[in-house]
């Protein structure tokens, strides 16, 4: 496209027509300026000596090893002083993230909470106890359910209150969840369950 014009290509000669004059000239000034004398190519010259070469590399090893010795001398101390309160602070977001999802799994099952199993139903609002109609399935009787307090369940048989003297170990609780007690249903498809439009399925 640059030579579609007749000016365009005069100027494209007249470039090329200097570029070539500029080569022969450096070629002759480069012959002038090395005589007649025949030089040895640089491939086949003698190269520095080892001292030379060795010395400044050993130099740069050197100064280089000074240098990472520093660092680490530096750096590990201050990771060693850091470490603890590092892995505290993610000791507390990672109990603040369980806490959470714990909180958010009691609550009822709804379109935000789509891991809601709703224990706070029949538990209450704060998990420390409610109070539910219940018909017992031998007579036939209504009346009323007393749901646990959920929040001592761990301390099981040493709760204070005593609210929960079956529990031994945490096998007691997944038996309780899977299996029910009481006027508490199954909660695993294993058994009964799942008592909720949510499929409920424990190990």
């Amino acid at each position: 496209m640059l030579a579609a014009t007749n000016t365009t290509g005069i100027i494209l000669v007249a470039l090329g027509a200097l570029a070539i004059a500029f080569s022969i000239v450096a070629f002759v000034l480069r012959n002038r300026a090395r005589g007649k004398k025949a030089e040895v190519p640089n491939a086949l010259r003698p190269g520095p000596a080892d001292a030379a070469l060795e010395t400044p590399l050993l130099n740069r090893l050197q100064g280089w090893v000074v240098v990472l010795m520093t660092f680490f001398v530096i750096w590990f101390p201050i990771q060693w002083l850091l470490e603890p309160s590092t892995n505290y602070a993610q000791e507390n977001e990672l109990r603040a993230l369980a806490e959470q999802r714990g909180a958010e799994a009691v609550l009822p099952y709804s379109a935000d909470n789509q891991l809601g199993v709703g224990c706070t139903r029949c538990h209450g609002a704060t998990l420390e106890g409610g109070v539910i109609p219940y018909t017992d399935p031998t007579t036939g009787q209504q009346g009323y359910a007393y749901p646990k307090n959920l929040t001592t369940i761990c301390a099981g048989i040493l709760d204070p209150a005593g609210n929960h003297p079956t529990i031994v170990s945490v096998d007691d609780i997944y038996q309780v969840i899977q299996q029910g007690r009481g006027a508490m249903p199954s909660w695993s498809i294993r058994y009964a369950g799942a008592q909720n439009h949510v499929v409920t399925e424990l190990p």
